[in-house]
Protein backbone atom coordinates (compact mmCIF):
# COMPACT_ATOMS: atom_id res chain seq x y z
CA UNK A 1 0.00 0.00 0.00
CA UNK A 2 1.90 3.46 -1.22
CA UNK A 3 -0.01 6.45 0.02
CA UNK A 4 1.42 10.35 0.63
CA UNK A 5 -0.82 11.75 3.14
CA UNK A 6 -1.81 10.20 6.29
CA UNK A 7 -4.83 11.47 8.58
CA UNK A 8 -5.42 10.89 12.19
CA UNK A 9 -8.55 10.93 14.45
CA UNK A 10 -7.87 11.69 17.28
CA UNK A 11 -9.88 10.91 20.68
CA UNK A 12 -9.52 7.02 20.49
CA UNK A 13 -6.45 7.31 18.11
CA UNK A 14 -3.73 9.47 18.97
CA UNK A 15 -5.18 10.16 22.72
CA UNK A 16 -7.16 8.52 25.07
CA UNK A 17 -10.49 11.02 26.64
CA UNK A 18 -11.27 8.80 29.48
CA UNK A 19 -10.84 11.95 32.05
CA UNK A 20 -12.43 14.69 29.62
CA UNK A 21 -15.71 13.96 31.47
CA UNK A 22 -14.40 15.01 34.61
CA UNK A 23 -12.32 17.94 33.44
CA UNK A 24 -15.80 19.47 31.60
CA UNK A 25 -17.59 18.91 35.29
CA UNK A 26 -14.90 20.71 36.66
CA UNK A 27 -15.13 23.31 34.18
CA UNK A 28 -18.82 23.49 34.46
CA UNK A 29 -18.24 24.16 38.39
CA UNK A 30 -16.05 27.24 37.20
CA UNK A 31 -17.92 28.73 34.71
CA UNK A 32 -21.16 28.72 37.18
CA UNK A 33 -19.24 30.16 39.69
CA UNK A 34 -18.13 33.20 37.38
CA UNK A 35 -21.98 33.40 36.21
CA UNK A 36 -24.37 32.39 39.20
CA UNK A 37 -22.22 32.95 42.04
CA UNK A 38 -20.31 30.41 43.58
CA UNK A 39 -22.46 27.96 45.26
CA UNK A 40 -24.82 27.19 42.50
CA UNK A 41 -24.52 23.94 42.04
CA UNK A 42 -27.51 23.28 40.41
CA UNK A 43 -26.50 25.71 37.90
CA UNK A 44 -23.49 23.94 37.46
CA UNK A 45 -25.35 20.94 36.92
CA UNK A 46 -27.59 22.80 34.09
CA UNK A 47 -24.81 23.60 31.95
CA UNK A 48 -23.17 19.95 32.13
CA UNK A 49 -26.28 18.67 30.75
CA UNK A 50 -27.06 21.51 28.54
CA UNK A 51 -23.12 20.26 26.99
CA UNK A 52 -24.02 16.80 27.12
CA UNK A 53 -27.52 16.60 25.49
CA UNK A 54 -25.72 19.39 22.71
CA UNK A 55 -23.13 16.97 22.27
CA UNK A 56 -25.94 14.16 21.53
CA UNK A 57 -28.26 16.47 19.37
CA UNK A 58 -25.20 17.27 17.23
CA UNK A 59 -24.72 13.59 16.79
CA UNK A 60 -28.10 12.76 15.32
CA UNK A 61 -27.59 15.51 13.24
CA UNK A 62 -28.83 14.66 9.53
CA UNK A 63 -26.13 16.96 8.41
CA UNK A 64 -24.04 17.15 11.28
CA UNK A 65 -23.32 20.49 12.18
CA UNK A 66 -21.50 20.40 15.31
CA UNK A 67 -22.18 21.98 18.92
CA UNK A 68 -21.35 25.70 19.16
CA UNK A 69 -19.56 26.32 22.65
CA UNK A 70 -20.88 29.96 23.02
CA UNK A 71 -24.26 29.71 22.17
CA UNK A 72 -24.76 26.70 24.37
CA UNK A 73 -23.46 28.52 27.02
CA UNK A 74 -25.53 31.63 26.52
CA UNK A 75 -28.68 29.76 26.38
CA UNK A 76 -27.48 28.34 30.06
CA UNK A 77 -26.65 31.78 30.71
CA UNK A 78 -30.17 33.16 29.76
CA UNK A 79 -31.66 30.64 31.70
CA UNK A 80 -29.78 31.19 35.35
CA UNK A 81 -32.51 34.20 35.29
CA UNK A 82 -29.00 36.74 36.26
CA UNK A 83 -27.72 39.41 34.12
CA UNK A 84 -24.98 38.20 32.52
CA UNK A 85 -22.41 40.45 30.20
CA UNK A 86 -20.30 39.66 27.76
CA UNK A 87 -17.25 39.69 29.67
CA UNK A 88 -18.42 37.28 32.38
CA UNK A 89 -20.06 35.17 29.68
CA UNK A 90 -16.44 35.22 28.00
CA UNK A 91 -14.67 34.46 31.11
CA UNK A 92 -17.03 31.59 31.79
CA UNK A 93 -16.11 30.06 28.24
CA UNK A 94 -12.19 30.38 29.08
CA UNK A 95 -12.54 28.52 32.14
CA UNK A 96 -14.43 25.94 30.61
CA UNK A 97 -11.94 25.65 27.73
CA UNK A 98 -8.81 25.91 30.82
CA UNK A 99 -10.22 23.37 32.57
CA UNK A 100 -10.90 20.47 29.51
CA UNK A 101 -7.44 21.36 28.38
CA UNK A 102 -4.72 18.41 30.12
CA UNK A 103 -7.58 16.43 30.14
CA UNK A 104 -6.54 13.85 26.97
CA UNK A 105 -4.25 11.30 27.25
CA UNK A 106 -1.53 10.72 24.96
CA UNK A 107 -1.50 6.53 23.63
CA UNK A 108 1.53 5.29 24.86
CA UNK A 109 3.98 5.09 22.06
CA UNK A 110 2.27 7.33 19.78
CA UNK A 111 4.07 10.26 19.63
CA UNK A 112 7.29 8.52 18.76
CA UNK A 113 5.27 6.51 15.99
CA UNK A 114 4.02 9.94 14.41
CA UNK A 115 7.26 11.55 14.75
CA UNK A 116 8.74 8.52 12.54
CA UNK A 117 6.10 8.53 9.67
CA UNK A 118 6.90 12.40 9.60
CA UNK A 119 10.79 11.55 9.45
CA UNK A 120 10.02 8.99 6.83
CA UNK A 121 8.55 11.68 4.63
CA UNK A 122 5.07 11.46 5.04
CA UNK A 123 2.48 14.56 5.11
CA UNK A 124 0.57 14.47 8.29
CA UNK A 125 -2.68 15.67 9.13
CA UNK A 126 -5.58 15.27 12.24
CA UNK A 127 -9.56 15.66 11.48
CA UNK A 128 -10.89 15.48 14.66
CA UNK A 129 -14.60 15.87 16.02
CA UNK A 130 -14.38 18.37 18.99
CA UNK A 131 -16.51 20.50 20.73
CA UNK A 132 -14.18 22.45 22.58
CA UNK A 133 -12.92 25.66 20.59
CA UNK A 134 -10.98 25.42 18.54
CA UNK A 135 -7.59 27.56 20.62
CA UNK A 136 -8.30 24.88 23.43
CA UNK A 137 -7.88 22.43 20.94
CA UNK A 138 -4.80 23.51 19.24
CA UNK A 139 -3.45 23.98 22.98
CA UNK A 140 -4.01 20.54 24.01
CA UNK A 141 -2.11 19.15 20.98
CA UNK A 142 0.07 21.28 21.64
CA UNK A 143 0.97 20.16 25.00
CA UNK A 144 0.64 16.39 24.12
CA UNK A 145 3.49 17.12 21.72
CA UNK A 146 1.58 16.52 17.97
CA UNK A 147 1.38 20.10 16.98
CA UNK A 148 4.60 20.31 15.64
CA UNK A 149 4.78 17.17 13.87
CA UNK A 150 1.38 17.57 11.56
CA UNK A 151 1.09 19.06 8.48
CA UNK A 152 -2.42 20.02 8.82
CA UNK A 153 -5.47 20.31 11.99
CA UNK A 154 -8.75 20.37 11.33
CA UNK A 155 -11.14 20.30 14.13
CA UNK A 156 -14.67 19.80 13.53
CA UNK A 157 -15.47 23.33 15.63
CA UNK A 158 -13.58 25.14 13.19
CA UNK A 159 -15.25 24.23 10.48
CA UNK A 160 -18.31 24.02 12.14
CA UNK A 161 -19.23 20.20 11.14
CA UNK A 162 -18.42 17.08 12.47
CA UNK A 163 -17.42 13.60 10.79
CA UNK A 164 -18.78 12.12 8.83
CA UNK A 165 -20.14 15.61 7.15
CA UNK A 166 -18.08 15.55 4.09
CA UNK A 167 -16.96 19.10 4.62
CA UNK A 168 -14.83 18.45 7.30
CA UNK A 169 -12.84 15.45 5.12
CA UNK A 170 -12.78 18.02 2.09
CA UNK A 171 -11.11 20.85 4.56
CA UNK A 172 -8.70 18.19 5.18
CA UNK A 173 -8.14 17.46 2.04
CA UNK A 174 -7.93 21.03 0.58
CA UNK A 175 -5.06 21.73 3.08
CA UNK A 176 -2.95 18.67 2.51
CA UNK A 177 -3.07 19.62 -1.47
CA UNK A 178 -2.73 23.31 -1.55
CA UNK A 179 -2.40 23.65 -5.28
CA UNK A 180 -5.98 21.73 -5.95
CA UNK A 181 -7.31 18.35 -4.76
CA UNK A 182 -6.46 15.05 -6.65
CA UNK A 183 -9.33 13.22 -8.65
CA UNK A 184 -8.15 10.07 -6.85
CA UNK A 185 -7.60 10.21 -3.40
CA UNK A 186 -6.35 6.62 -2.82
CA UNK A 187 -2.68 8.22 -1.91
CA UNK A 188 -3.98 9.45 1.53
CA UNK A 189 -4.61 6.52 4.41
CA UNK A 190 -7.31 7.98 7.00
CA UNK A 191 -6.74 6.33 10.54
CA UNK A 192 -8.67 5.89 13.58
CA UNK A 193 -11.34 3.68 15.78
CA UNK A 194 -14.98 4.72 14.44
CA UNK A 195 -15.62 2.04 11.74
CA UNK A 196 -18.11 4.79 10.55
CA UNK A 197 -16.52 8.08 11.01
CA UNK A 198 -12.85 6.47 9.88
CA UNK A 199 -13.55 4.07 7.41
CA UNK A 200 -17.04 4.08 5.95
CA UNK A 201 -17.01 7.74 5.49
CA UNK A 202 -12.94 8.72 3.80
CA UNK A 203 -13.25 5.10 1.90
CA UNK A 204 -16.25 6.09 0.47
CA UNK A 205 -14.63 8.95 -0.84
CA UNK A 206 -11.54 6.64 -2.38
CA UNK A 207 -9.62 7.31 0.82
CA UNK A 208 -7.43 4.21 2.05
CA UNK A 209 -8.18 3.36 5.68
CA UNK A 210 -6.71 2.10 9.31
CA UNK A 211 -9.01 0.70 11.64
CA UNK A 212 -7.69 1.03 15.00
CA UNK A 213 -9.74 -1.95 16.63
CA UNK A 214 -11.33 -1.17 20.32
CA UNK A 215 -12.96 -3.17 22.70
CA UNK A 216 -16.47 -3.81 22.38
CA UNK A 217 -19.21 -1.43 23.15
CA UNK A 218 -17.25 1.59 22.22
CA UNK A 219 -19.34 1.62 18.38
CA UNK A 220 -22.19 0.23 17.06
CA UNK A 221 -21.45 -3.39 15.82
CA UNK A 222 -23.78 -2.85 12.53
CA UNK A 223 -20.68 -0.29 11.63
CA UNK A 224 -18.23 -3.13 11.54
CA UNK A 225 -20.04 -4.97 9.92
CA UNK A 226 -19.77 -2.47 7.22
CA UNK A 227 -16.39 -1.20 7.34
CA UNK A 228 -13.74 -2.60 5.08
CA UNK A 229 -10.67 -1.27 6.15
CA UNK A 230 -7.36 -1.63 4.63
CA UNK A 231 -5.51 -2.39 7.54
CA UNK A 232 -6.74 -3.16 11.20
CA UNK A 233 -4.26 -2.61 13.61
CA UNK A 234 -5.00 -2.86 17.59
CA UNK A 235 -2.96 0.90 18.06
CA UNK A 236 -1.32 3.21 15.90
CA UNK A 237 2.22 2.24 16.82
CA UNK A 238 1.84 -0.56 14.40
CA UNK A 239 1.99 2.00 11.25
CA UNK A 240 5.55 2.31 11.17
CA UNK A 241 6.54 -1.32 10.72
CA UNK A 242 3.22 -1.71 8.31
CA UNK A 243 4.57 1.26 5.96
CA UNK A 244 8.51 0.51 6.40
CA UNK A 245 8.55 -1.33 3.52
CA UNK A 246 6.88 0.97 1.16
CA UNK A 247 7.59 4.44 2.25
CA UNK A 248 5.66 7.73 0.85
CA UNK A 249 4.29 7.00 -2.80
CA UNK A 250 7.30 8.75 -5.00
CA UNK A 251 3.87 10.09 -7.06
CA UNK A 252 3.36 12.34 -4.57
Amino acid sequence: MRVEVILFDWGGTLAMVDRQADALRRGSMEAAGIVAGPNDSEAATRLLAAFFSAEAEAGADLVHREVDMWAVLARWASSTGRPVDAHRLAAAGQALGRAWTGSLDRVPGALEAVRWLRDRGYRLGLVSNCSIAPDYCHQELARQGFAGLLDLVVFSSEVGYRKPAAAIYEEAIRRAYPAGRPADLSRVLFVGDSPALDVIAPAGMGMKTALVVREPGIWPEADYARARPNLRINAVTELPALLDRAGPDPGG
